[in-house]
């Protein structure tokens, strides 16, 4: 039996090859944890003393950091901690979306040019973003140089490291990690090597417990088996508990959510030094960069919620790993050579249930309601102007093609003046008036959010505090200041450490890196070089 425990965060770093964060580094780690919220990592701060500790201790932290975009979601932030662009502008706006030409799902690093080795399916790369990234910019000023991205999400491995990595990789949920023929006709041998050892069909097997006493859960979280919280196992009826037995969910379900867990971040960290040694990443004056995407944070955060037991457990388990990792780097590098740079593709709030206990306005939009009104609205723009004019996909509304400015109208009206009824519904809203922006930052959001051609025309926006999951788990994906607070950690080893409380952008990453690196970035960019010291 093997005892887990799990960490998720949204991280990014970056090595620096001496004594100040402003020299050229050697290496630059950049990790992303998914979901990452600064406010757990105040709250536990006391309990670290791994990877977490480190960075703090060694670090400029930047307090105050946000993303500047209403969609809040893994594509959109990673493609902006990466490419120091707004999503609207650089067409990644959501994870996925309906695509008027075609009349089909588009997903965000949709590739049908390619196929994705193992299984053969659909390709996934950088290949339809029309712009380049943190890694471009590397390899432009030095071709030597070595661009890594690993993360347990396709969608992250990739839009971190750009259009054109030396390797991207990403979990295949089938027990490995593997790629697509937009970079490699073949997964590299070094790759099917680590793949070989991995065996994650075992962890069935195995129970995910507490990584310390029991104590320390119940005097720094919420109490365990919350309602609102999700049962992975649904062993004996509704029973979210903690620890998790894992054999309770079956072989298919383990090795499927293997990325959700502490276990697969930890797997992803083992890739990255792989990948340092096969590289001989930071050994020559070419600086290199590893991209690192962690989605422990982010499963485990939708399912249990970020005040949950489990999520604390995995905040520990990615201190000690994450310590672990920067011990082995430092050791493989040296020590003043690495620049750590943590950030998040974005935040998250807790389980409506636990909100509503703290005396907040929260609240779970209920999703038969909505179906019935969706269902309603669509039949009647259908009536009154035709069928095949909107289109619904997900919780959005798209204008298709046929349609004339007065149906354009009309439909609009329809959609506002029922959708605005729905519970927890802050306000419905068109494309063309999230474009107009404002002076407030809710308003600029919304705006940096839209590509004036593929997104939808008309947005539902939630009240604050409320979530369309249901009817479990919490959730993200708001233009409100705890969907878009991330963590922002500037780190090397002799580094001292300083907090800053300036309100600062997450476009500012990369061209910080940028000029960390001496390298040249576009002036078209939204962001521009932080003072780091």
């Amino acid at each position: 039996m093997r005892n887990w425990l799990f960490v998720p965060i949204a991280i990014v770093f970056i090595f620096i090859g001496c004594s100040t964060l402003q020299s050229q580094p050697r290496l630059v780690v950049f990790i992303s944890v998914d979901q990452g919220m600064p406010g757990l990592l105040e709250k536990y701060d006391h309990l670290f003393t791994g990877g977490y500790r480190w960075l703090k201790d060694n670090g400029v932290q930047f307090s105050q950091a946000y993303h500047e975009h209403g969609y809040t979601s893994t594509g959109p932030g990673h493609f902006v901690l990466s490419s120091g662009r707004h999503p609207g502008k650089g067409g990644v706006f959501m994870n996925d979306w309906y695509d008027r030409d075609s009349q089909q799902e588009w997903y965000c690093v949709q590739d049908t040019t390619s196929t994705v080795l193992k299984d053969g399916s659909m390709g996934r790369s950088y290949q339809n973003i029309k712009t380049d990234a943190l890694g471009d910019w590397l390899k432009n000023a030095n071709p030597k140089s070595n661009v890594i991205s690993v993360a347990g999400k396709d969608r992250s491995s990739i839009l971190l490291g750009g259009k054109n990595p030396d390797a991207a990789l990403w979990y295949d949920r089938a027990g490995g990690w593997t790629t697509s023929t937009y970079y490699n006709t073949k997964l590299p041998r070094w790759v099917k090597k680590f793949n070989s050892r991995l065996n994650i069909g075992s962890y069935v097997d195995s129970t995910w417990g507490r990584l310390v006493s029991e104590d320390v859960y119940t005097t720094n979280t919420r109490a365990d088996n919350y309602y609102g919280e999700s049962d992975w196992t649904m062993a004996n009826g509704y029973s979210p508990t903690f620890p998790i037995e894992f054999k309770e969910m079956g072989l298919e379900d383990v090795v499927g959510s293997y990325l959700y867990t502490p276990f697969g971040d930890n797997t992803v960290l083992k890739l990255g030094l792989s990948a340092v040694d096969k590289y001989k990443m930071g050994k020559d004056k070419n600086p290199d960069i590893l991209f690192l995407g962690l989605s422990a944070t982010d499963g485990v955060g939708h399912s249990f919620g970020p005040h949950s037991h489990e999520q604390l457990d995995n905040y520990l388990r990615l201190d000690k790993n994450l310590g672990e990792f920067i011990q082995m780097l430092e050791s493989k590098v040296g020590t003043g050579n690495v620049l750590y740079v943590l950030s998040s593709d974005h935040g998250a709030f807790g389980l409506p249930e636990y909100l509503q206990s703290q005396g907040i306005d929260s609240g779970r939009i209920p999703k038969p309601k909505r179906d019935s009104l969706f269902t309603l609205v669509t039949n009647e723009i259908d009536k009154q102007i035709g069928p095949g004019k909107v289109t619904r996909y997900g919780n959005f509304f798209y204008y298709n093609n046929s349609i004339n400015p007065m149906e354009r109208e009309v439909a609009t009206e329809i959609l506002k003046s029922h959708l605005s009824k729905l519970e927890g519904i802050h306000t419905v809203i068109t494309k063309e008036d999230m474009l107009k922006g404002g002076n407030s930052v809710f308003k600029m959001r919304l705006k940096n959010m839209v590509h004036p051609e593929k997104s939808p025309d008309v947005y539902l926006i939630t009240k604050k505090y409320w979530t369309w999951k249901y009817p479990v788990g919490a959730s993200h994906g708001s233009p409100y200041d705890y969907d878009a607070h991330v963590p922002l950690i500037f780190a090397r080893g002799g580094q001292k450490a300083i907090v800053k409380s300036v309100r600062v952008k997450t476009v500012d990453i990369a061209p910080t890196v940028a000029r960390i690196l001496k390298i040249d970035f576009p002036k078209s960019i939204d962001g521009e070089a932080l003072s780091i010291e």
